[in-house]
């Protein structure tokens, strides 16, 4: 009986030309939206690679130089370009895209897309992602919920119930044929996304095998998302007296989802848990990288102690006598719990973060499309959560330079030596080797993204168990 219900319905969308018109106009403006995102992307990708290489060259042709002033020449490193961004930028344009790396200090990502967009782009900032998350669910809302009004309207209703089809039946039927014109529609769609990502310059093999998993991720969740837009479309249509009523439920309900509830949360969220000013930020670090955190001596305790331990090990009676760099050793120790400091702050400020997300989650309640939005940036690799796992590996990094400089420095001098001491040239700089980020695997974004992913599944069933409600409730 199902299949009959779903040929026929199938054979009625078919028919419909102005499904298929709204349907090909919204897939062109999605089209035109992907491909200027790719040209403003691979624009971004040159400026980066060519700042990188410059930066990288300035580095490694620095000259004879103390040590620890070369490391304070500092270099930027900058993300790889993520192939998804195109489709769904996350919180790229919001956050910055290069780091500058430095002794002592561990700074904040700088220079955002965004910050250098003129007027023209800010106004109306629209991103394929959103147009797939925001736009096509009226689309699908208006077919939805006609399919059952147009039956009671028609007066088909009451003919079918009189030849022993269940309501339960027809709007199963419904459902499966709106779906599979989703599949027909939208597969296409990510078949191009995964081809245009998997062919971008500069893509590799390697990088091929980890987007395609994540392409079809991003195809799986998105048709989860639409079925259950579908499923409440058929059961507004189903439980209204008329499609106007129906229309009108909707409409609210979309404008609800994609644009109340969304800005609303971000508003809670940002009042419920502020964060702190740049200037609180960084006198915080300041304060207890000198007094020192909870539990720990201040610092000039700290570096007394070690000064003294020095004596002790050699055996000798003053610190200029001591066979090693006692300021690149003197750095050592200073630099680790600068860092260690960095870190407790840095830890604090991200759990900020995070608890801003959380309630962005709880908003997924009255919004599927938060949930949506939350899923689709971590597969595609531009959430919170892969920008912090990228700044973690620049400051890994960062240590891990400055910590080999300095030992350089205190394997090659003894005693005291004067910032002033010209001893190290470009054969040490160039044996610093260049930054690599390897980006994070498809369970590290699910693993970022299961609440959402949880709260989306959870609307679909909600959205189907009201399906089976309106189905009961279905009179001509």
């Amino acid at each position: 009986m199902i299949g009959i219900i779903v040929r026929r319905e199938l054979l009625a969308l078919c028919r419909d030309r102005r499904v298929w018109i709204l349907a090909l106009a919204l897939l062109a403006m999605w089209a035109m939206l992907y491909v200027a995102a790719l040209g403003q992307q691979q624009r971004l990708q040159a400026e980066r690679a060519q700042i990188g290489d410059t930066t990288r060259a300035q580095w490694d042709k620095q000259g004879i130089k103390h040590p620890h002033r070369g490391a304070h020449f500092g270099m930027y490193v900058f993300r790889p370009d993520v192939p998804l961004s195109a489709f769904d930028p996350g919180v790229e344009p919001y956050v910055g895209q290069a780091l500058w790396l430095e002794p002592h200090r561990r700074n904040m990502a700088r220079f955002n897309p965004d910050a250098d967009s003129g007027p023209a782009t800010r106004f109306g900032h629209i991103v394929p992602a959103f147009l797939l998350a925001g736009l096509f669910p009226l689309l699908i809302m208006a077919l939805a919920f006609s399919q059952a009004t147009q039956e009671r309207e028609q007066g088909t209703l009451r003919m079918l119930q009189s030849m022993g089809v269940s309501n339960l039946a027809l709007l199963a039927g419904k459902l499966i044929a709106i779906a599979a014109c989703l599949v027909l529609v939208f597969l296409p769609v990510f078949a191009l996304l995964g081809i245009s990502a998997i062919w971008q310059p500069g893509v590799a093999y390697a990088e091929s095998t980890y987007l395609l998993p994540r392409v079809a991720s991003l195809a799986a969740v998105y048709l989860l998302y639409y079925l259950g837009i579908a499923a409440l479309g058929l059961a507004v249509g189903a439980l209204s007296s008329g499609s106007r009523g129906a229309l009108f439920v909707l409409v609210v309900l979309w404008a609800v989802f994609v644009l109340a509830a969304p800005r609303a949360a971000s508003a809670i969220a940002q009042a419920r848990v502020p964060l702190p000013s740049a200037t609180q930020f960084w006198a915080a670090i300041a304060h207890d990288y000198q007094r020192g955190l909870p539990g720990d001596p201040d610092l000039a305790t700290q570096v007394r102690e070690f000064e003294a331990g020095l004596l002790r090990q050699y055996g000798v009676a003053s610190l200029s006598q001591v066979p090693i760099g006692v300021n690149a050793a003197r750095r050592l120790v200073r630099d680790a719990y600068a860092d260690k400091v960095h870190a407790y702050h840095f830890d604090a400020l991200w759990a900020r973060y995070q608890q801003q997300q959380r309630l962005l989650r709880w908003a997924s309640v009255f919004s599927p499309t938060i949930a949506l939005v939350g899923t689709s940036a971590a597969l595609s690799g531009t959430s919170l959560a892969h920008q912090r796992h990228f700044e973690n590996a620049a400051e890994q990094y960062r240590q891990a330079v400055n910590t080999a400089l300095d030992q350089w420095d205190m394997a090659h001098t003894q005693g005291n030596v004067s910032y002033e001491t010209q001893y190290a040239a470009d054969a040490v700089w160039q044996s610093v080797p260049a930054f690599h980020y390897t980006p994070p695997s498809l369970g590290f974004a699910l693993r970022s993204a299961w609440p959402d992913l949880l709260l989306l599944a959870a609307w679909a069933v909600a959205a189907m168990a009201l399906l089976g409600v309106a189905a009961r409730r279905w009179r001509p």
